[in-house]
C-alpha cells in the first residue's frame, strides 16, 4: 500500500510520488503503548504524594482544633460543677455563669463532634490516597523499565548486530585460514599438529571474560581461558603444534597452558 504525495508548485496540478507506508514495528509501538500508560500512573503517583503531604498537615490541623473543643467542653462541665449547687441555692449570679457554661457545653460538645466527624473523614480519604498509592507504586519503575527497553529496541540491538556481522566476517575468514593450516599439516603428514585450533576458542575465551561478570549467564572455561587472550591462546596451539615447549621459554609467563587447553579439548571431544 502506498501514500500519494501532490507538489502543488503553485498551480492546481502537480505531481505525485508514491510513497511506500512506513510500518512502525508492533513491539516498539506495544512498548510505547506501555510507556505512555506508566507515564499517566506516574503522574497520578506524584499528584497523590502530594495530596498525601497536604492532608497530612491538614490533619494536623484538624486534631489540633478538635483537642481545643475538647478542652473547652471539660472547662464548661468544670464550671458547671463548681456553681450548680450554689445556682440551685437562688444565687443569681451562679445560676447566670450556669446558664453561660451549659451554652459553652453544647457549642463546645456540637463543634467536638463536627472536628470528630472531619478528623475521621480526613483519615478515611488518607487512607484511600495511600492504598491508591501502594497500587500505583509499581507504575515507576515500570515506566523506566519501558523508557529503557525503547532505548535497547532503538540502539543496541542495531549497535549489537553491526559488531556481529563484523566480527562474523572475521572470524569466518580466520576459520577459513585455520582450516587451510590444518590441510597442509595434513598434507604433510600431521594430522594432528594443529587440530585443536578453531574458532571455538574465540567463544570460549569470550564466554569466560564475560562470565567473571555475569556468572549465570555464561559458561567459564577453564583457568586458561581466563589467564590468557586468543591472540595468546592461538600462539599456544601453534607452539604445540610444532613442537615448541613454551614452558621452558625464555622469558614466558605463562606455564603450562597447552596442556590445559588440550585438556579441555579432549574432554569436549569425548
Amino acid at each position: 500500500m502506498t501514500k500519494k504525495n501532490e507538489k502543488g508548485n503553485g498551480t492546481a496540478h502537480g505531481s505525485e510520488i508514491d510513497l511506500p507506508d512506513i510500518k512502525k514495528d508492533p513491539v516498539t509501538i506495544a512498548v510505547e503503548t506501555e510507556q505512555a500508560e506508566a507515564k499517566k500512573k506516574v503522574d497520578r503517583l506524584e499528584a497523590v504524594e502530594s495530596e498525601l503531604s497536604a492532608l497530612r498537615e491538614k490533619i494536623r490541623g484538624m486534631e489540633a482544633e478538635r483537642e481545643k473543643h475538647a478542652v473547652a467542653l471539660e472547662n464548661a462541665k468544670v464550671v458547671r460543677r463548681q456553681f450548680a449547687f450554689n445556682a440551685s441555692d437562688g444565687d443569681a449570679e451562679a445560676q447566670e455563669i450556669l446558664r453561660a457554661a451549659r451554652v459553652t457545653q453544647t457549642e463546645a460538645a456540637l463543634q467536638l463532634e463536627d472536628s470528630q466527624a472531619a478528623v475521621d473523614e480526613a483519615h478515611r480519604r488518607f487512607d484511600a490516597l495511600e492504598a491508591e498509592r501502594d497500587r500505583l507504586a509499581a507504575s515507576e519503575p515500570w515506566h523506566g523499565a519501558m523508557v529503557l527497553a525503547k532505548d535497547l529496541l532503538e540502539k543496541d540491538g542495531a549497535k549489537i548486530d553491526f559488531h556481529i556481522s563484523g566480527l562474523i566476517e572475521v572470524l569466518s575468514g580466520h576459520q577459513q585460514r585455520l582450516e587451510s593450516l590444518k590441510m597442509f599439516a595434513r598434507d604433510s603428514g600431521r594430522e594432528r599438529a594443529f587440530g585443536n585450533c578453531g574458532t571455538r576458542q574465540v567463544m570460549r575465551v569470550f564466554s569466560t571474560r564475560m562470565a567473571a561478570i555475569w556468572p549465570l549467564e555464561y559458561e567459564k572455561f577453564s583457568s586458561a581461558y581466563q589467564k590468557n587472550s586468543y591472540g595468546q591462546i592461538l600462539r599456544m596451539q601453534i607452539a604445540n603444534g610444532i613442537g615448541v615447549n613454551l614452558e621452558v621459554e625464555p622469558g614466558s609467563e605463562t606455564s603450562g597452558p597447552t596442556t590445559a587447553i588440550e585438556s579441555t579439548e579432549e574432554n569436549a571431544q569425548a
